[in-house]
């Protein structure tokens, strides 16, 4: 079976010549087809090459074991979209048989993205970066648009500016972490530990928070506007100046916070905690749906 799946295949086109190598050009035969189209266009970075690089990585699956040896090999390339799709390839397609390498790759991750960050790469959208450890790094107005970094320890990292629109951050680990200015709409944050994190004037807009740790945070003038964070703790968190507008805070922990200036209209507020916080001056509407007994609304302003 191993010697069938290294031969070519009825749609594969004849291997070429090395010195007839140009980009597009049809140079497949089996296995040995893969790997030479994965290693001919290795010394280029040109855009074309790379997709000729990625192309053979998801043929390598059609080979059984001898395909996994060149996705496993990947993993140790110097550019981040081949090791990433290897690591990604492999997770989904091959997790115990190749659960070692895995384990090792995991393990070095951080260290590359430092080392691609430092040369100054900047794009790592769309990045399978789960269970990273990157504390105290410094990834400042890069781009992890959409990447999954669930479980990830990020403790006193520094993500100013960083866009992280739709990325999932679950379970992920950020106490201390700089996120002002960052850009989390849509992202997923739910059960995720930001204990004294940053995250002034960041846009949490239409974000899931379920059950987020965000206490003594500083979320001055950040953007929470149909946010869903229930079962919350934002005990003495600074939310003045939040727009909280339609935001979902249903049996959270406001012990303490600092809402003056918040606005809060149509959020849900229902078995919240507002023991001993600050709301002067804070917004309200009809449709803001405060606690069973809340009697400080003269603090407040109606719209």
């Amino acid at each position: 079976m191993a010697d069938y799946l290294n031969q070519p295949r009825k749609d594969d086109a004849v291997l070429g010549t090395q010195a007839s190598s140009s980009v597009g050009e049809a140079v497949l035969g089996g296995i040995e087809g893969v790997r030479w189209r994965f290693t001919v266009s290795e010394e280029s970075r040109h855009p074309e090459r790379l997709q000729v690089r990625l192309t053979a990585l998801y043929d390598a699956l059609n080979y059984g074991q001898v395909g996994l040896m060149v996705l496993i090999q990947a993993l140790e390339d110097d550019l981040w979209q081949i090791h990433q799709t290897a690591f990604s390839l492999l997770q989904k397609h091959a997790p115990i048989q190749a659960e070692s390498a895995l384990a090792n790759y995991s393990s070095s991750l951080g260290s590359k993205l430092l080392q691609c960050y430092a040369t100054g790469e900047r794009n790592f959208g769309q990045a399978n970066l789960s269970g990273i450890c990157l504390q105290w790094a410094d990834l400042s107005d890069a781009n992890f648009r959409e990447a999954n970094l669930s479980g990830a320890y990020l403790n006193h990292v520094d993500l100013t500016g960083t866009d992280l629109n739709q990325a999932n951050l679950s379970r992920a680990i950020l106490m201390g972490a700089e996120l002002s200015q960052a850009d989390l709409k849509e992202a997923n944050l739910s059960q995720a530990s930001l204990h004294r994190a940053n995250l002034s004037r960041a846009k949490l807009k239409g974000g899931n928070l379920r059950g987020i740790d965000l206490s003594e945070a500083n979320l001055n003038e950040v953007n929470l506007s149909q946010a869903i964070a229930t079962w919350a703790n934002l005990k003495e968190t600074d939310l003045s100046q939040a727009n909280l507008s339609g935001t979902n805070l249903v049996g959270t922990n406001l012990t303490g916070a600092n809402l003056g200036d918040a606005h809060l209209g149509d959020a849900r507020l229902k078995g919240v905690n507002l023991t001993d916080a600050n709301l002067m001056g804070a917004f309200y509407n009809d449709k803001t749906e405060f606690p069973i007994g809340f009697t400080a609304y003269g603090q407040m302003t109606k719209d």
